[in-house]
């Protein structure tokens, strides 16, 4: 029986006119239409049959009357043929329907024919298949009065012919035709009950799916809510995580090389377990902070054009020491030449020490690898850099969670190595942040081979809005917050007294200019413990530094010194960085002043889009502070050739 239905429900729905099934309405009547007229015939000619075998001259009237009904089968297929005539197609039915009744009424019993009941079928069967809409009322209307008319017309005016058949003697074929139309009107009325019903109950759903929606809706927005709560408390907590740790490990530098001039072996080996120590805990605020700003979709990039081939020998120069620590060998292999690439230095580097890193803590007495190719995808050049070692290796049911935050191997990985389990999340978001990812191969107990593929050519993800001179993050917000001096006074006091014993010492080493006068750096930071290990920094490289904590202060300070550089933190309470160096480059007196810009933030980009001439990533550093003197000193040399030419 399910299949017989299923067979009609095919039957129906192939012809259907394709443009009318997604619509719900217009599916409906249309199903109507094609039900009534493939079993409305098998209703009807019960009544041809009566009248052929009862009346004793039957034609023309009894075939013109079959041939009517017998026409309903007709239209399914007219339909199929003309997809696009289906309101044209119906109006014709409801006229056919309507001229069969008054046909049949007509000629067995006239106005008081048992037939003519049947024309309360005609306006029920037009709206199922037009609906009720004020233009098929109209017209359905009309249409009847116009049919009725006629029939009245043609009795009045004495065209009414006598009936072959006796009302008398009709009573069978009315209790037929009164069956037969009750019957047509109980299926169709079933049918479209049903059809309500479904309805209603689809519009309970859609309701649910309403509500639903609305639930999932707040839902999102919580989400929204919490996860830029959350953005908002990480950078905040880095903020005031990375102020104690810069000044931990500045005074632990300038501590480390003092006892190293002093020949103190035993507070050397203390020195730098404190360093190691903080690098390591400053990394971890720094990757979480990172993953922070991927999530949020606040993640940069710089892209800039450098040699990978210098860029690979800084690699390895970092990447043999990390190797040695388990006694691993290290094996570098890469083409002769692999050119100049575009894109994010500092990201890849970040992303490449990462699987170096994780390489060397996993292998004891092996060997890794470093292999970079160039080659071409696609009509692109991309970049290959893979990292194998012979290490521990993963097992393959772990290889699906690898790349998850805060996730290891497993749990005896961390507790043997320990890690965040972000080192490894984060170089793929970085790798994908350029357009690229990051393969792996992996064997237990044989070791793994991480493999990063970037294009050599990165397009910037922001390359086709315009963007403003100015872009202030939302993590910018941290310029607004008041940092309290969290160090305690002995180490401010010890600092105090180191330079007390060492100032004359290294007055006398001062840098000079051409007339002789010291070379004077200015220092703007909000942060007392950082201006003090940058006076340090830069005495020991031979600065003069003139510090202050009031950045509204440097204009001022710039007029009267006339430094030869100054550096500038970029958070700051009240007058941040940026708006600094825009007074800076706008007056006429400081304009020329090198301004390097220091942040515990990655704000390189910024700082080129503000005419900086360096920037600085906290904390400070003798190496940091040469690579950007270096740039200062171009500029001034730039500045020396303007004037002479």
């Amino acid at each position: 029986m399910s299949t017989l239905a299923d067979r009609l429900n095919n039957f129906i729905y192939w012809l259907t006119p394709s443009h009318m099934r997604d619509n719900i309405s217009e599916h409906t009547n249309v199903r109507m239409f094609l039900i009534s007229h493939l079993f409305g015939p098998f209703l009807g000619h019960p009544i041809t049959a009566f009248l052929l075998w009862n009346d004793p001259n039957p034609m023309p009237h009894v075939a013109v009357l079959g041939a009517s009904i017998t026409a309903f089968w007709l239209f399914p297929i007219a339909l199929k043929i003309f997809q696009k005539s289906y309101f044209v197609l119906a109006l014709i039915s409801v006229q056919n329907l309507s001229f069969a009744i008054l046909w049949a009424a007509h000629h067995y019993g006239g106005a008081s024919s048992p037939f003519l009941m049947w024309i309360l079928v005609v306006p029920l069967l037009a709206f199922f298949y037009l609906g009720s809409g004020v233009k098929t009322r109209v017209i359905i209307f009309a249409q009847l009065l116009l049919n009725i008319g006629m029939f009245y017309l043609a009795h009045k005016m004495g065209y009414s012919i006598a009936s072959a058949i006796p009302l008398s003697s009709m009573v069978d074929v009315a209790m037929i035709s009164t069956l037969c139309a009750a019957t047509y009107i109980f299926l169709m009325a079933s049918y479209y009950s049903s059809v309500v019903d479904s309805q209603s109950e689809l519009r309970k759903e859609i309701v649910r799916h309403q509500e639903t929606l609305t639930q999932l809706t707040d839902a999102k927005d919580d989400a929204e809510r919490a996860n830029s709560a959350k953005s908002d408390f990480l950078a905040n907590m880095s903020h005031e995580l990375r102020t104690p740790l810069n000044a931990v490990l500045g005074y632990s530098e300038i501590l480390l090389e003092d006892a190293e001039l002093d020949g103190r072996g035993e507070e050397i080996a203390d020195l730098q377990k404190i360093s190691s120590a903080g690098k390591h805990l400053l990394s971890m605020v720094n990757d979480i902070l990172d993953i922070s700003k991927i999530e949020a979709g606040k993640a940069e990039l710089y892209l800039e054009t450098f040699d990978l081939d210098k860029f690979i020998q800084e690699l390895e120069s970092t990447a043999r020491p990390l190797a040695a620590k388990n006694t691993n060998s290290f094996v570098l292999l890469k083409d002769e030449a692999l050119g100049d690439v575009h894109m994010d230095a500092t990201k890849l580097r970040q992303s490449v020490l990462n699987l170096l890193s994780n390489a060397a803590k996993f292998t004891e007495n092996g060997q890794i690898t470093l292999s970079i190719e160039r080659h071409t995808k696609g009509g692109e050049e991309w970049i290959s850099i893979a990292v194998r070692d012979t290490g521990v290796g993963i097992s393959e049911e772990n290889l699906n969670n690898l790349f998850r935050n805060f996730s290891q191997a497993n749990s005896s990985i961390t507790a043997k190595f320990g890690g965040t389990g972000l080192g490894l999340s984060l170089s793929q978001n970085l790798c994908r942040l350029m357009g690229g990812d990051i393969g792996l191969e992996s064997k237990l107990g044989e070791g793994s081979c991480f493999t990063i593929n970037l294009p050599a050519i990165v397009k910037d993800i922001a390359e086709e809005e315009e963007k403003p001179r100015v872009e202030v993050s939302s993590l910018a917000a941290e310029a607004k917050l008041s940092v309290e001096d969290t160090e305690p006074a002995s180490t401010r006091d010890m600092v105090e007294q180191l330079r007390e014993t060492k100032q004359t010492m290294m007055a006398a080493n001062y840098l000079k200019d051409e007339a002789g006068k010291d070379l004077t750096i200015i220092v703007i930071d909000d942060d007392p413990n950082f201006l003090e290990v940058a006076e340090r920094v830069l005495a020991r490289e031979g600065y003069k530094a003139v510090l202050s904590s009031a950045p509204e202060t440097v204009v001022q300070l710039a007029r009267q010194v006339k430094p030869y550089a100054v550096l500038l933190d970029v958070l700051m309470p009240g007058l941040d960085g940026w708006d600094v160096i825009e007074t800076l480059k706008a007056e006429v007196q400081t304009k020329d002043i090198p301004v390097v810009m220091i942040s515990n933030l990655e704000h390189r980009e910024k700082a080129r889009l503000h005419n900086a001439n360096g920037f600085i990533e906290k904390p400070l550093d003798s190496e940091k502070l040469k690579n950007a003197m270096k740039k200062v000193a171009d500029y001034h040399a730039s500045l020396n050739g303007k004037v002479a030419g």
